[in-house]
Parts: C-alpha cells; structure tokens; sequence
C-alpha cells in the first residue's frame, strides 16, 4: 500500500538555543504568534485525521518546537492513529519527554541534533537513551563546523553503536 509521506513545516519560528549560525537562534516567537502556529499545527493534525490513505508525517520546524505543548499533544495524537505509521520531528532534545509515554512510541521517530555549545555531551546521550528506553526511534546530528570535531568524535563513541549518526553540512 502506498505511503503519502508529508513534511510539515509550520510558522513556528522560535528557539530556545542561540547557535550563533542560525536564523531562529534566541527568537522569542509573540503569543500571537504562537497561537496562529497551534492553529494550525491542529488543522493540520485534524485534516491526517481525516484522511484514510497510510501517512508519515515529518515535522521541521524553523525552531524547536517540542518545547511547546501542542507539538508534543500532536505527536502523541498522531502516533495514536491508526493509518499513521510515522509521527518524526526534528529537535533538539531540550524538552520534557514525558509526552513520550503517552504516544504510541514504535511509531515516534525523533530527528534530534547536537548542539555541544549548549548542552553537555552526558546531557544529550543520556536524553538519547531515555528516547530509546520508551521504545521511539531516534538518530542524532550535529552541525558539521571543524570546531566540533572533537566532541562529534566522543558522541559517536558514547552513543549506542545502533544510533544513526549524521553530519549537517554548515
């Protein structure tokens, strides 16, 4: 059976990292703002539910959005049903992953990337194993700057070896 696989990228635009290399470093997104994007992260999420055909959904925020309520609420809604066989976004593990435990985890994929001027190493492996201990999928990227050499070396050796590990090109 066919796979209607979609990428939702929404008006967040919000972040609570400042990586001096990206445009949504430190923005603070207004309460309109944040209103108009659950308005329509819930039409979104409302018209997959209404929809009969299989369905992946892929969700790159231009920020971090599972620090927010209403994506956390949309990934557990989607992974719950029944013609979804994916709910992944992209993130930076800084959130509560508590959500996971209310979702249907083996249809959770997390795409989450490192970011070693913000977290430390033992922080994120740990958040990783966390992820994979609930049963969702995970793989791990960092944005690929000769100054992160290092600590992408050490990542790689203290991430489970079943952990995809990806290079994002600066």
């Amino acid at each position: 059976m066919t796979v209607l696989r979609l990428l939702y990228r929404g008006p967040l635009e919000s972040c609570n990292y400042g990586c001096d290399y990206c445009p949504f470093a430190k923005k603070v997104d207004s309460r309109a703002e944040l209103a108009a994007d659950r308005a329509a992260l819930e039409r979104f999420v409302g018209w997959v539910g209404g929809r009969r055909a299989r369905i992946g959904v892929l969700f790159t925020p231009w920020g971090e959005a599972l620090v927010r309520r209403s994506y956390q609420d949309a990934i557990v809604t989607l992974s719950r049903m029944d013609h979804v066989e994916r709910a992944a976004i992209q993130t930076n593990l800084s959130g509560d992953l508590a959500f996971l435990e209310r979702a249907e985890a083996s249809k959770v994929a997390l795409w989450a990337t490192y970011h070693p001027e913000w977290t430390r190493r033992a922080r994120f492996v740990d958040r990783v194993r966390a992820v994979r201990a609930r049963g969702a999928g995970i793989s791990v990227g960092v944005v690929g700057f000769r100054r992160f050499a290092d600590e992408i070396e050490a990542l790689r050796a203290e991430l489970p070896e079943d952990v995809y590990l990806w290079i994002n090109a600066p």
